[in-house]
């Protein structure tokens, strides 16, 4: 006599990577960090994985060119003295021997994210119809909120230059610190405060620059008080970005200066420039248990997330989760990394902090 099952009928791979594809586009904060993940991981939480970092490019060396002998035999007008040969370079001008020296970063496993829930055998027999949009979506959309948060906790507390030396600010500048003028209402007002704001951004690139962070995939997170600020600029033109789906793309609020200004509200009066390597967001899973009645882990655009379903008997409910462990870390820079004959070293330089400080107008209250 064959089983009887669910209307479902459930492959756990395939709902694991649905989960996976919906939690990627629900991502807005959590979305920014680049990714690496590792499957079948057989550590544990607390453990450390190392992350290759990319090696820069292989030095190159001057060597000069050996000049012509002058042949002391002039010739006469109609025949002209052979062109001698040029002798052999009298230095070894062999390059040194250069290699890919893709160093290691070690990122901790410290925080084990799960949710579930359980399912009755009333739900799956008369109240449950589409898995997808009463189920999965929810355990996803609890992920995607969980991962912005702590990804808006961690840029706040990481994303600043303040670990540098007064030398090394000199060299590649360190976080910036702007007033702008308290809101009234004018015209003038918000072109004032726009402007300082600007200034800012600027000043930022300069510094994001001069350390020769990539020019591509810069992002501004920022409050909606500076958002605010910069849609009541005349000369701010936002993107309108809220016919697509993907949650990061929605809250890009438009191009300024070379960044992509994404607006959160576990921001206030404050604003964080960052290229997307400044961040790793390291997920890893282990194996399935043997207790599980069925289980899946899965890899999407390097997010590792394992999904268990099992039967309590007591209550004769299905019980389903999804969860991951994974490690959040700024990527800092080679020992021996050096600008303008200054040396940085392993120092954290793809990103900084704009302080906003709001001031009353000179002579008012």
């Amino acid at each position: 006599m064959a089983l009887t099952t669910h209307h479902f009928n459930l492959d756990p791979k395939q709902v694991t990577i649905a989960a996976l594809g919906l939690l990627d586009r629900q991502l807005t904060l959590g979305g920014l960090p680049a990714r690496y993940s590792e499957l079948n991981f057989t550590g544990g939480l607390g453990d450390v994985i190392n992350v290759n970092r990319e090696s820069r490019g292989i030095p190159v060396q001057e060597a000069g060119v050996s000049n012509i002998i002058k042949n002391p035999i002039t010739g006469d007008k109609n025949v002209f003295a052979a062109a001698s040969d040029r002798p052999l370079p009298t230095s070894d001008r062999r390059p040194p021997n250069g290699f890919i020296n893709e160093s290691r970063f070690p990122v901790q496993l410290t925080t084990l994210a799960q949710n579930g829930t359980t399912l009755s055998m009333e739900q799956m027999a008369f109240d449950l119809r589409k898995f997808g949009t009463q189920v999965l979506s929810k355990l996803t959309r609890g992920f995607a909120e969980y991962f912005d948060d702590t990804t808006a906790a961690f840029i706040k507390a990481n994303i600043n230059r303040s670990s540098l030396t007064t030398a090394q600010k000199n060299a590649i500048g360190g976080d910036v610190a702007v007033t702008i003028p308290q809101y009234d209402g004018t015209r003038q007002n918000m072109m004032d405060r726009a402007l300082s704001l600007r200034v800012a951004f600027v000043d930022a690139r300069l510094a994001l620059n001069r350390a020769n962070v990539p020019a591509s995939e810069r992002y501004v997170i920022a409050g909606p008080e500076v958002e605010a600020v910069l849609l009541k600029d005349p000369e701010f033109v936002a993107v309108d970005y809220s016919g697509d789906t993907n949650a990061l793309r929605r809250a890009t609020i438009g191009s300024f200066y070379g960044f992509n200004i994404v607006v959160h509200n576990s921001f206030d009066m404050e604003m964080y420039f960052f290229h997307k390597s400044a961040m790793l967001l390291v997920s890893a899973c282990p194996a399935i248990p043997m207790g599980a009645v069925v289980g899946s882990v899965q890899d999407i655009n390097g997010i590792a997330t394992r999904m268990l379903v099992d039967y309590d008997y007591g209550k004769k409910a299905d019980a389903m989760g999804l969860d991951t462990m994974y490690g959040l870390a700024t990527i800092k820079e080679d020992p021996d990394y050096t600008v303008r004959g200054t040396v940085i070293g392993e120092k954290f330089v793809r990103g900084l902090k704009v302080s906003i400080t709001e001031q009353a107008p000179s002579g008012g209250a």
